[in-house]
């Protein structure tokens, strides 16, 4: 697994290990995709680099969510949202709950039924 400076991540990339502040807090947990929210988080916590998944064709690296068609983002949010969550409880860690539910459940649908843009 690659490291790699915080310069040059992009959103989708994935975490390949936890990545930890100085105290050990957990920032970014192995397995996640990057947002560009995340990897403001590392530039302000002074986090260099850090290890993501090879990068070799474009779309295998890319955000799952990003390659699916819009109408079936929806779907999949709605579902997920009627099946989990009331929008009152959300929170941090929810939301990001969610995220990696919905990034979950996308890749399934790609090794499905592959879109291509």
């Amino acid at each position: 697994m690659p490291n790699v400076k915080l310069e040059s991540l992009q959103q989708g990339m994935i975490v390949t290990s936890d990545v930890r502040n100085l105290d050990n807090m957990l920032l970014i947990p192995a397995g996640c995709a990057l947002t560009d929210r995340q990897i403001n988080i590392l530039n302000s916590w002074g986090i260099a680099e850090i290890q993501v998944e090879a990068l070799g064709d474009p779309e295998d690296s890319a955000d799952p969510l990003l390659l699916v068609p819009p109408e079936t983002l929806e779907q999949m949010k709605g579902e997920l949202r009627a099946a989990f969550w009331e929008p009152r409880d959300t929170g941090p860690v929810e939301e990001e709950v969610f995220n990696l539910v919905l990034r979950r459940r996308a890749r399934q649908i790609l090794e499905r039924q592959p879109f291509h843009s």
